[in-house]
C-alpha cells in the first residue's frame, strides 16, 4: 500500500513540477531558441545546399547535426538545478520531512524535466521532418530511427545531469560543471582518442554520433586509419549497438547513483 502511495506521490510531484515549467520563462526561452535555430538552419540549407542531388536521409542529416546540442541544452535548462536547488535554496527542509519517499521526489522531477525536454526536442524534429518532406517529397525510415535514438540520448543525458545535480548545493555550480563536461571535457576526450588510438567508449557524446550515422548509407566503418605527413590518426565511429549500449548504461548508472544520493544525503 505504501509503495502504491509513493508512486502516486511521484506522479503528483511530476504533474506540478511540469506545470511549474510551463509557467517558467526558461521553458519559453528554450522554445524560442529552438525555433530560432530551426529558422536559421532552414534558411542556410535552402540557400547553400543543393537538395536536388541529395537523398531524403542525406538532406535531414543537416538537421540531425544539431540534435545532440539541443538535447544537452534541454538537459541543462530542465535538469541542471532540479536537485541541487533542494539543498542550495533549502526547499528540501519543507519537502523532505513530509512522508514522501525521496526517490519519489527525484523521479517525479525527472519525468517532469523529461516531458519539458520532449516538447522542445519533438518541436525541432517536427520542423526537420516537415521540411524534409516538403523539399524531398518523402522521409526515410532511418530518420525515425534517428529520432528514436535522440530520445534515448535525452534519457541518458538527463539522468547524467540529474546525478550531478544531486551532488551539489549551488545550482549555478551544478549547471556550470555539467555544461563544461558536455561541451568541453567529453569533446576533448573524443579528440584525443584520434591521436592515441584509444576508443572513447566511455564518452556519452561519442555514443551520440549514432544519431547522425544511422542516416548514412553505408553506415561508417567502426575504425578508420588515416596516415599522412608522418602522422597517424584513428577515427572511431560507434557501431549502432555500441551507441545504444553506452546510452542505456549512462541512463541506468546515473539514475541509480542519483537516486541513492538524494535518498541518503543530509540537508546540512
Amino acid at each position: 500500500m505504501y509503495e502504491k502511495s509513493s508512486v502516486s506521490q511521484m506522479f503528483t510531484i511530476s504533474k506540478y513540477w511540469f506545470l511549474n515549467y510551463l509557467h517558467s520563462k526558461r521553458f519559453y526561452v528554450l522554445l524560442a531558441i529552438t525555433v530560432a535555430i530551426s529558422i536559421i538552419l532552414m534558411v542556410v540549407i535552402w540557400k547553400f545546399v543543393n537538395a536536388e542531388y541529395l537523398t531524403s536521409n542525406k538532406y535531414i542529416e543537416n538537421w540531425a547535426t544539431f540534435v545532440a546540442f539541443l538535447v544537452v541544452l534541454a538537459a541543462l535548462f530542465f535538469g541542471g538545478d532540479a536537485i541541487s536547488s533542494e539543498y542550495g535554496k533549502k526547499t528540501g527542509y519543507f519537502l523532505f520531512p513530509h512522508p514522501i519517499k525521496r526517490w519519489s521526489i527525484f523521479w517525479g522531477k525527472f519525468f517532469a524535466s523529461l516531458l519539458a525536454s520532449l516538447a522542445v526536442l519533438l518541436l525541432y524534429w517536427g520542423i526537420a521532418l516537415g521540411d524534409t518532406y516538403i523539399v524531398k517529397g518523402n522521409v526515410g525510415i532511418e530518420a525515425y530511427y534517428s529520432l528514436g535514438l535522440s530520445l534515448l540520448y535525452l534519457l541518458a543525458i538527463l539522468a547524467f545531469t540529474y546525478m550531478f545535480s544531486s551532488f551539489f548545493r549551488n545550482s549555478a555550480v551544478s549547471i556550470t560543471i555539467v555544461a563544461i563536461l558536455y561541451f568541453f571535457v567529453f569533446e576533448i576526450v573524443n579528440s584525443i582518442s584520434m591521436f592515441t588510438g584509444i576508443e572513447p567508449w566511455f564518452s556519452i557524446t561519442y555514443a551520440a554520433s549514432v544519431m547522425e550515422n544511422i542516416l548514412k548509407n553505408p553506415y561508417p566503418p567502426h575504425i578508420q586509419q588515416l596516415h599522412g605527413n608522418g602522422m597517424s590518426i584513428t577515427i572511431f565511429n560507434a557501431p549502432l549497438s555500441m551507441g545504444i549500449e553506452i546510452m542505456i548504461g549512462y541512463f541506468l548508472i546515473s539514475a541509480v547513483i542519483g537516486t541513492l544520493v538524494i535518498t541518503y544525503r543530509e540537508l546540512k
